[in-house]
């Protein structure tokens, strides 16, 4: 496996790295909001529930869709924010440069 810098300074395996935990966090968050629309859905009983449950599905995809920015120098960025809400840990990012993990550590405390 190579380990070489591209030009966005991510090398070949913290690319792979970043794609597995970004896989990970995202089912991890999709798997808790199908949960927390299950339990509404169950205890739903009129209409108004109903559009709360819509409203809050429509809310979680822009949210969902702006939030994982698999862009290279947006990875940083994306890694605090995951890490700030807890939807990874510092630990999984093992194996990215020591300066990047400094980097978003420092920002998910923001």
């Amino acid at each position: 496996m190579s380990t070489t810098i591209n030009t966005t300074g991510w090398s070949h395996t913290e690319i792979e790295i970043s794609q597995k935990v970004l896989k990970k966090a995202y089912q991890r968050e999709t798997e808790t909001l199908m949960a927390q629309v299950r339990n509404q859905i169950e205890d739903m009983s009129d209409m108004e529930q109903l559009w709360q449950i819509h409203d809050l599905l429509s809310a979680k995809r822009y949210d969902l869709d702006g939030k994982y920015d698999t862009r290279e120098r947006m990875l940083v960025f994306t890694f605090a924010q995951l890490l700030k809400e807890g939807w990874i840990s510092l630990e999984e990012l093992t194996g990215l440069d020591s300066a990047k993990l400094g980097k978003i550590s420092s920002l998910s405390k923001m």
